[in-house]
């Protein structure tokens, strides 16, 4: 059954949090009701929230165990005597027996159980009351009255009496109805008007409803919507359903603001329908002219006389007022009966009820009678207007080459002013009305990257598509500016190098020399940008040599750039002082997007993000989608590495949620990948594995090898935080062998203690050794402060007995060091379990509580138990944590550090001979070593050896050591 609202009982159409202030005023009132009742008569328009609150009285009335009965309004049963109170007392009247015969024979009657005349409603209301009374006397009842204004008449007079008699029983009355039904003059019980949420109140229920929209989207809903609840909640799905040329002919050219038709749905094109067909064909005429008319209707559109002169030429922003030539007062009168618009006696205006009205009116109309109001609308207009411009693009039906050049020109102007989003919709019209294939193909192009720039990602790439089909054969024009549509639309869409890597290079190596620099903006820098970022994640030779051909012709930020990520260890060494500079310039001249970027994805190759963190938050608050999430992205990684995850965290959710809506699958999956590395360094094996299955197909088609490197690089830090060094072994020796040139992966550089760890402790410290020298030799730790200590920090792991002293003070007393607390915290544990070993009970407990400290803040709970228990085995205060980490019931590991580096490396299947060779120990030491360990494991076999070291909790840090 139908409610008022177009919903069907108990869905909500409403963020019932938007009502605060009403939920108050109820809920005293549902608390109380076994001392006393309450009736209240909820008023509002369709779609203000009714519905929705009275959901919220049920849910808690329910919770509080109470009894709802509940009854929804019909148009269709409006005729119908007794009808509504048939929904409500049906459901008691198998205990209508207890009431006198009288009582109990009208309510038979009046329900149609009793094939009687129908009853008068004063005898029935009395009756209906009584046994109201005594359901409630048993348990007290919360009565719910949807739709009051199609309440039957009987009905609803019985339900007037049961509302001015609730006081005294234990029941609780709602009911809901329209502003100006006779229920809403007459009701009994207390009114509570829903008025529209204010601006505030209706952004906030706009964000919490569609957390995700655009920015140029979310500016229309508002506007549009007025504050009804309902429109808040359904008018963002209908503009994404719309068909683009339905938006792109009602935008203004002159101030970007989307008018006249806007796309309704069934339910919100419903809800002024019926009082909108009752208006005679004049008024709904003249209203027509209005609601399309915008801020400029002149009086001559209607055939009017002029306006009062006091009112003549009057104009104003307000979406819901239009200025309208007298009318026969016949006329206006019917208009102001319907209560869905009047005039301004002192303006001329005319005053739309809400502006839904306006949008139902164009919603009602035929096209053929929109199409004729905006040229009549048009023809009132002075020829230059650009109001006039968007009415003859509505009213056109087939090609006009002069009109589309009009309007192409308007988008391009609206583009200038950072209005790409709405431009892409104007320039499409234009394409629409393009006679010739591949003049219309050129604009579709257009229209395509201007909507691209705007974030509008799916319209742009359904436009390229339409361009292609124009143009087949052949490339659509201009096919430079369609090379780099089709690769950033692809790239961001679905994270699709191909395009790119095999169309602009050829786009630009054919292109004349960028010397003009309008040209040099809208096409070189765009496609040098996606080339280093296709360059950076694959690798790709092609992508590089074409950087290489062209950065020489670029912006001192692309050419910037471009040398943060080309070979970082070679390249990378000046970038943090050039940004510096180039961020403090950015910072004092205008926002642009494209040097953000720029900026960012520098910064994010040199581990900087953090340290401009003033330029992100000015250029954050003023950007579109497209440059927002890149900063966010940005922000999740450098909260990863400054330790605050709990932050990083919810920006990856965040964020991936955001591009899952606006269908940007690239940024989706490398926010994912930062979500990864939070839970690689919390122990988080499971949900590593559930985001690998999601990345590494996705990135292995791609081959984006940034993501498949990190992707081991994360698996190696979750492996070594339980102590599987072996597993941590077997994944960064595939991302890097030792002992070769470095290769030319991006964020090397976050493997590297992840590498020297995970050879030390699995008897590889010589090719450790090895491979941080050719580290060294290549010159990473001089590309950033970051890049420097994890070069001396995985120094220090790997550093032979007599030197690691050494290497561990220089790794801490390298300035910044404390602004990477995990790897730091790492370094302390490693150290102290080697001080520890070497009997220097003090200093080591003061390394391992630091450690401890910050791997209990940052929830990394296998590091946080790696450290609890070196601290316990030093004599510090860390036993009760060793012991509180290890959950109840689990066994703890039975052997000594010598006993477990032994059982790992045979679980590895290594013979005793090898591991003679990594321990320096003689195969007869080992195979004594092997002769205790098997029946401390409850083992006979080398077989079951892998098993019973994770059912004992092998403790690597038992195995760690400062030297062989």
């Amino acid at each position: 059954m139908e409610t008022e609202s177009g919903a069907r009982p108990g869905e909500s159409t409403s963020d019932p949090a938007a009502r605060g202030p009403e939920r108050a005023l109820l809920a005293p009132a549902l608390d109380a009701v076994r001392s006393t009742g309450a009736a209240f008569l909820l008023r509002g328009d369709p779609g203000m929230g009714k519905t929705a609150l009275l959901d919220w009285a049920e849910e808690r009335a329910v919770h509080a165990g109470l009894r709802v009965l509940r009854m929804a309004g019909t148009e269709a049963e409006s005729v119908l005597s007794f009808a509504a109170l048939h929904q409500v007392l049906w459901p008691l009247l198998d205990t209508a027996h207890s009431l006198p015969d009288g009582q109990r024979h009208l309510l038979e009657a009046a329900l149609g159980v009793r094939a009687d005349e129908a009853p008068e409603a004063g005898e029935v209301a009395g009756a209906a009351l009584a046994l109201l009374a005594r359901a409630a006397s048993r348990r007290p009842i919360v009565l719910l009255l949807d739709g009051l204004q199609w309440a039957d008449p009987s009905s609803a007079a019985v339900f007037r009496l049961i509302g001015s008699r609730a006081a005294g029983l234990p029941l609780v009355v709602i009911g809901a109805t329209r502003h100006g039904s006779r229920y809403a003059v007459r009701g009994a019980g207390r009114p509570i008007d829903l008025e529209p949420l204010d601006d505030a109140r209706a952004g906030d229920l706009l964000r919490a409803l569609h957390p995700h929209l655009a920015e140029w989207a979310r500016r229309r809903v508002l506007r549009a919507a007025g504050g009804n609840p309902l429109a808040l909640r359904d008018l963002p799905a209908e503009l994404e359903r719309a068909a683009p040329d339905r938006l792109a002919v009602h935008v203004d050219p002159e101030t970007g603001e989307l008018l006249g038709e806007l796309p309704l749905g069934e339910r919100l094109g419903r809800l002024y329908e019926d009082r909108l067909r009752a208006l005679p064909e004049d008024a709904h005429h003249l209203l027509l002219l209005a609601a399309l008319g915008g801020s400029a209707t002149p009086g001559a559109a209607a055939g009017e006389s002029a306006a009062p002169a006091e009112a003549g030429g009057a104009r104003t922003a307000d979406d819901t007022h239009t200025t309208i030539g007298a009318r026969t007062a016949g006329t206006w009168r019917r208009i102001e009966d319907s209560g869905l618009a009047r005039v301004d006696p002192r303006t001329g205006r005319v005053r739309f009820h809400h502006p839904l009205v306006r949008a139902g009116l164009v919603h009602t109309a035929s096209s053929a009678e929109r199409r004729a109001a905006h040229r009549g609308l048009a023809e009132a207009l002075p020829p230059h207007s650009p109001q006039r411009l968007a009415h003859l693009a509505a009213a056109a039906i087939g090609p006009d080459d002069d009109l589309a050049a009009r309007l192409a020109s308007a988008a391009r102007t609206m583009a200038e002013r950072g209005g790409e989003a709405e431009a892409a919709s104007v320039m499409a019209r234009a394409a629409g009305l393009t006679a010739d294939p591949e003049a219309r193909a050129a604009r579709l192009v257009a229209a395509a990257a201007l909507a691209a720039r705007g974030g509008r990602l799916r319209f742009a790439d359904r436009l390229l598509a339409e361009a292609q089909n124009e143009a087949r054969p052949r490339t659509p024009r201009p096919a430079a500016l369609y090379a780099l549509a089709v690769a950033y639309v692809r790239l961001h869409l679905d994270g699709d190098p191909t395009p790119a890597v095999e169309g602009l290079p050829a786009v630009l190596d054919a292109a004349a020399p960028f010397s003009d620099a309008g040209r040099r903006a809208a096409l070189l820098e765009p496609a040098l940008f996606v080339l280093v970022i296709v360059a950076s994640h694959t690798g790709d030779d092609r992508a590089r040599a074409a950087l290489e051909r062209h950065v020489g012709e670029a912006s001192e930020l692309t050419a910037l750039c471009h040398q943060a990520w080309a070979d970082p260890p070679r390249t990378a060494r000046e970038v943090p002082a050039r940004l510096r500079a180039a961020v403090a310039a950015q910072a004092a001249g205008p926002a642009d997007p494209l040097a953000a970027r720029l900026l960012l994805w520098t910064a994010m190759a040199v581990d900087a993000v953090g340290d401009h963190a003033e330029l992100w938050d000015r250029l954050s608050s003023r950007s579109t989608y497209v440059t927002q999430a890149f900063i966010e992205l940005a922000r999740t990684h450098d909260d990863f590495l400054h330790g605050r995850w709990d932050q990083s965290l919810a920006l990856a959710r965040r964020g991936a949620a955001a591009s899952a809506a606006h269908g940007y699958g690239f940024n989706e999956m490398m926010f994912l990948l930062h979500h990864g590395q939070v839970l690689a360094g919390r122990g988080d094996t499971a949900g590593l594995e559930a985001v690998a299955r999601t990345l590494s197909p996705w990135a292995a088609d791609r081959h984006l090898r940034l993501v498949t490197g990190r992707l081991l690089g994360l698996r190696a830090l979750c492996a070594l935080g339980h102590g599987r060094a072996g597993e941590a072994w077997h994944h960064v020796r595939s991302l890097t062998p030792p002992g070769v040139p470095l290769p030319r992966l991006p964020w090397i550089q976050l493997t590297l203690l992840d590498f020297a760890q995970a050879a030390v402790e699995t008897g590889h410290r010589v090719e450790a050794q090895a491979h941080l020298r050719a580290v060294r030799e290549a010159g990473i730790g001089a590309v950033s402060p970051h890049h420097a200590f994890l070069v001396a920090a995985a120094e220090a792991l790997a550093a032979a007995d007599d030197a690691a002293e050494d290497r561990y003070e220089a790794a801490y007393a390298l300035p910044g060091a404390e602004e990477w607390p995990f790897e730091l915290a790492r370094l302390h544990l490693a150290h102290g379990a080697c001080l520890r070993r070497r009997s220097r009970r003090r200093e080591a407990a003061a390394r391992l509580t630091a450690a401890h400290a910050v791997f209990e803040r940052l929830r990394a709970a296998p590091w946080a138990g790696q450290a609890a228990r070196e601290l316990a085995a030093a004599g510090g205060p860390g036993s009760e944590a060793a012991g509180a980490e290890r959950p109840a019931g689990e066994l703890r590991n039975p052997l000594s550090a010598q006993e477990s580096r032994i059982a790992e490396l045979a679980a590895e299947g290594l013979t005793n001979r090898e591991i003679g060779a990594r321990l320096r120990l003689s195969p007869r030491t080992v195979g004594a070593h092997l002769y205790k360990i098997f029946p401390k494991l409850g083992i006979t076999t080398r077989g079951a050896m892998a098993r019973a070291l994770r059912e004992a909790g092998t403790d690597d840090a038992q195995r760690r050591s400062c030297g062989p």
